[in-house]
C-alpha cells in the first residue's frame, strides 16, 4: 500500500518526470523562471486528479453509525483527465526565453500521450540573433485515468454523528536509487441533521452534512540526497560538454523534491435504504492546494550559462548552479456531484459511485463493521 501511495505523489511529475532522472535538468537549461512555468503547466493535471482523489470516498451514506458504531474503510477512485487537459498552451505561459519552433505551439501535458514540442531559447526573444540553443519539452505518459487509493476508518461517537480518519504513517523505500518518504492523515465529520429536525425526523431517508479535510506529503532524496546531474546540451555555435565545464562541482547532499497536497470537503448528502442496498446523492463544494517543491542546490546550464561560456568568460563568473530551483502552488476550486450505491452483505458492505466535477471520477471500495 505504502509504495502504491507514494506512486499517487509521484504521478505529479508524471511518469516521464523523476527528480532521479535527467527530465529535471533539461527542464531547468530553460532557466528558473521558465522553467516554473512549464512544470507547473505539465504537471497541473496530476495535481487536479490527486486533490479530487482525496476528496473522494468519505461517505457511502448519509446514514451515521449508532453510538460505539465502526467500520474499516478500503476503497479506489479512478480519475478521468479530461482531454482539454492532455495539452496546455506555450505561448499562454508567457516564457522570458523560449518560443515554439514552428506554428504549433501545444505541448503535451503528463498525462497526455504526444512527444514534446521543439522551443528554441534566445538570450532576447526580440532579437532573432540571439538564439542559443533548442530544447524539446516532455512527452506525454499516455496515463489519463489516474487511480488514487485510500483508507479510512469510521466511528459513531457522538449521537447521529460520524467520526472520520484516514492516517498512513510516515513511511520510506526506495524508488530507483532514491529513498522516498510518503505519509498521509485527514479528518471528517458527518452529522446526520435529519435526526435533529422534529418535522422531517419521520420521513423515509436520511439526510446529512459533511466537512472534511486531508492532507499527503510525499519526500524523494530523504538522507542522502538525489541522483542528478548535468548533461551535454548542443548549441548553435558550438557543443558545450557540461560534465566538462564543471569537472570540479560537487553535488549538494541535500537535493530533495517535496511534494504536498491538502483538500478540504463540505456537503450535503442525501440517501435512501431499500432493503440490503443503500442508494446515494450529494453536493459538495471543495477546495486544494498542492506545493511542488524541488530544494537544494542544483547545476543548472541554462542560456546565461552558454552565453557566457561561448564568450569564455571566467569559470568562476559563471552561474553554473541554482537553490531550491521549483517551487510550485496549484489550487482548484470546483462544485462536485456524486451519486452511488451501498449493497450491505452481512459484516461487510461493497459501494461504488460516479462523481462529476473538474474531471470524472468512478469510486468503488468494500468496508468491514458494524453500524
Amino acid at each position: 500500500m505504502k509504495k502504491i501511495l507514494f506512486a499517487a505523489v509521484l504521478l505529479l511529475a508524471g511518469s516521464q518526470f523523476s527528480f532521479a532522472q535527467s527530465d529535471v535538468a533539461d527542464f531547468l537549461k530553460f532557466g528558473k523562471d521558465d522553467a516554473n512555468k512549464l512544470i507547473g503547466a505539465y504537471i497541473d493535471p496530476y495535481a487536479k486528479t490527486l486533490g479530487i482523489g482525496l476528496n473522494n470516498s468519505w461517505y457511502n451514506s448519509a446514514e451515521t453509525h449508532k453510538l460505539w458504531g465502526f467500520d474499516l474503510a478500503f476503497s479506489v477512485s479512478a480519475i478521468q483527465v479530461s482531454g482539454s487537459d492532455k495539452t496546455f498552451d506555450v505561448n499562454a505561459l508567457g516564457l522570458s526565453n523560449a518560443k515554439p519552433r514552428g506554428t504549433n505551439s501545444m505541448a503535451p501535458t503528463a498525462a497526455g500521450d504526444e512527444d514534446g514540442i521543439v522551443l528554441d531559447i534566445y538570450a532576447d526573444l526580440e532579437d532573432p540573433s540571439t538564439y542559443v540553443g533548442s530544447l524539446s519539452t516532455p512527452g506525454g505518459s499516455g496515463v489519463d485515468l489516474v487511480p488514487i487509493p485510500m483508507v479510512q476508518a469510521t466511528f459513531g461517537l457522538l449521537p447521529h454523528t460520524d467520526l472520520i480518519g484516514r492516517w498512513v504513517p510516515n513511511v520510506k523505500f526506495d524508488i530507483e536509487d532514491d529513498q522516498a518518504e510518503v505519509g498521509l492523515w485527514g479528518l471528517g465529520v458527518k452529522h446526520n441533521f435529519k435526526e435533529s429536525l422534529p418535522f422531517i425526523k419521520h420521513l423515509p431517508f436520511d439526510a446529512s452534512f459533511f466537512l472534511g479535510y486531508s492532507k499527503i506529503h510525499g519526500q524523494i532524496g530523504v538522507d542522502y540526497g538525489l541522483d542528478n546531474y548535468p548533461g551535454s546540451f548542443e548549441y548553435k555555435k558550438e557543443e558545450v560538454r557540461v560534465r566538462e565545464y564543471l569537472s570540479n562541482y560537487e553535488q549538494d547532499p541535500n537535493q530533495r523534491g517535496e511534494t504536498e497536497t491538502s483538500t478540504f470537503k463540505y456537503g450535503l448528502i442525501v440517501s435512501k435504504k431499500l432493503s440490503v442496498i443503500t442508494f446515494y446523492v450529494s453536493a459538495s463544494g471543495n477546495q486544494s492546494k498542492t506545493n511542488f517543491d524541488l530544494l537544494g542546490r542544483y547545476p543548472v546550464v541554462s542560456e546565461q550559462t552558454i552565453i557566457d561560456v561561448v564568450n569564455h568568460v571566467p569559470e568562476d563568473e559563471v552561474e553554473i548552479d541554482v537553490q531550491d530551483p521549483i517551487q510550485l502552488e496549484i489550487k482548484n476550486k470546483y462544485f462536485a456531484v456524486d451519486a452511488g450505491f451501498r449493497l450491505k452483505l452481512a459484516f461487510f458492505s461493497l459501494y461504488g459511485s460516479v462523481a462529476k466535477a473538474d474531471y470524472v471520477s468512478y469510486n468503488a471500495g468494500l468496508s468491514f463493521g458494524f453500524r
